[in-house]
């Protein structure tokens, strides 16, 4: 990776930790409710853009040719180095150096073999072709093929296909049963410019991982969240998707609900699995756990692997996580040696079920951490704790170590990571961002950056794990209101 792209994501990183309430005066148009507030705050801090005065940065002014090439030209560290112009209608331009550094990277042309028509109005499209371009140099493919509603240029399809694919967009751009409006043939403004720029950027100076053997210890970290509100969640997908890019989510545990038509998922899934992020399907109340209502969640596991059977493959559920949580049924303090044999019966069923001929599907489910303190049979003669013997039979358990500071989420989950380790199993560690009355279990008071920074400790602590997966955040509806 070259220097300048590294130095640039490690900007991004250090961005991403401070508390964003210290933009707040940066520009007085741009407030932090602003959908926009963010893309803009990173070009800033970046040095791409210092607005068009004092405090003043002009969101919803239009740009031209040349103040579009500036932009990309300084987001992507592009210098002029030859100091002769291509097209004489820019000699002399207050905008020369950058449009001759946009044009010696390959990624600006003229609007003929000698006129590059700096003052002319940039269309969408010209400007998601500028950014494509230099995309395209650095390796990335092309976006998938996408309907539209206003298409593109042909010219420009790559382009626009690529920024929709990759979710290069801020709310400009909007879906319908009848495919994507990017509308691409009006002017862009500068609010539009910072979330295009600012996406592809994130994206695009990434650091690359050599690729390597995969061991226990490097495998890619998961980052995920819990969805609940089905409907409204898919009814919003797109600015969903570009949140969850924006942190960098690539697990969805996203509940369902037999009302969603079976389109509506696999649109989501298709779009979510372009970016990065795979989905398991997820139900479950306390009362699974008795006899009498089982069946719901055998008829879960049907519908996921009916649904899978009717699929692409690119649209699929990876796995199916089940939450049940029967500690929280009234009786459960007067019935739990009962209730653990339920609770043990109800994970061998839905492991076994969940698996026969779908081996691949990945078996998990949100467990405490406190299920050490019983102790069970084993199986095999002897006895266990009851968290080895859940951890054994999911594929992947998700650990509710509902605190909220790292060392008291440490503290708590420590005997179920040897039992993972031992037993060569993942798991992933989750926190609270839902109100609470139990006490320090929630990081709902502490907002979003101290969640982050606890999240970091863990993972610090943890990488080297065996069995460590990576977070999640439970859940999506309260971690997106919490604040910064």
């Amino acid at each position: 990776m070259k220097k300048k792209s590294f130095l640039l994501f490690a900007t991004f990183v250090i961005n991403s930790i401070a508390a964003h309430s210290t933009f707040a005066a940066s520009f007085v148009d741009v407030p932090e409710t602003s959908p926009y507030h963010v893309y803009i705050e990173d070009l800033k801090t970046l040095g791409v853009t210092d607005g068009i005065a004092p405090g003043q940065y002009g969101p919803e002014q239009t740009l031209t040719r040349a103040q579009f090439a500036k932009f990309a030209a300084s987001a992507f560290g592009l210098k002029d180095s030859s100091g002769t112009s291509t097209f004489p209608d820019i000699r002399g331009h207050w905008a020369e150096p950058y449009i001759r550094a946009a044009t010696h990277a390959g990624i600006v042309e003229g609007t003929s073999t000698a006129t590059f028509s700096p003052d002319l109005p940039v269309k969408r499209e010209e400007a998601a072709s500028m950014v494509w371009r230099y995309a395209r140099n650095h390796g990335l493919p092309v976006g998938p093929e996408v309907a539209f509603t206003d298409k593109p240029k042909a010219w420009a399809l790559e382009a626009v296909n690529t920024a929709i694919g990759h979710r290069w967009f801020g709310p400009d751009v909007s879906q319908t049963a009848g495919g994507w409006s990017y509308r691409p043939h009006d002017t862009m403004t500068r609010q539009e410019m910072a979330a295009l720029l600012d996406s592809a950027l994130k994206e695009l100076t990434a650091p690359k991982t050599p690729v390597a053997a995969a061991t226990p210890t490097d495998r890619a970290q998961k980052k995920a969240t819990f969805v609940w509100n089905t409907g409204k969640f898919l009814q919003n997908k797109s600015e969903v998707l570009q949140y969850l890019k924006r942190h960098q989510i690539n697990l969805i545990f996203l509940q369902v609900d037999i009302d969603v038509p079976a389109s509506q998922y696999a649109d989501f899934i298709r779009e979510a699995g372009i970016i990065g992020m795979d989905v398991h399907a997820m139900g479950g109340a306390p009362n699974w756990i008795l006899p009498d209502n089982q069946l719901k969640m055998y008829k879960l596991i049907d519908w996921v692997k009916t649904y899978n059977a009717g699929t692409g493959a690119d649209a699929r559920f990876k796995g199916i996580q089940l939450d049940i949580e029967p500690f929280a049924m009234p009786i459960w303090a007067q019935q739990s040696d009962a209730l653990l044999g339920n609770w043990r019966d109800t994970i061998s069923g839905f492991v076994q079920q969940t698996k026969e001929g779908t081996p691949d599907l990945i078996a998990g489910a949100a467990l405490p951490s406190w299920l050490e303190q019983f102790n069970v049979p084993d199986g095999k003669g002897g006895r266990t704790t009851l968290s080895e013997w859940m951890i054994r039979q999911l594929d992947q358990t998700t650990l509710m170590a509902y605190r909220d500071t790292s060392e008291e989420i440490l503290s708590s989950i420590l005997t179920e990571m040897d039992q993972a380790d031992r037993d060569g199993k993942s798991v992933i560690i989750a926190v609270e961002t839902n109100p609470s009355k139990e006490g320090p279990i929630s990081f709902y008071t502490k907002g979003q950056a101290v969640m982050m920074e606890e999240l970091g400790n863990v993972t610090n602590m943890l990488h080297k794990r065996p069995s460590f997966s990576g977070w999640a955040i439970h859940d999506y509806d309260s971690w997106i209101h919490l604040k910064e």
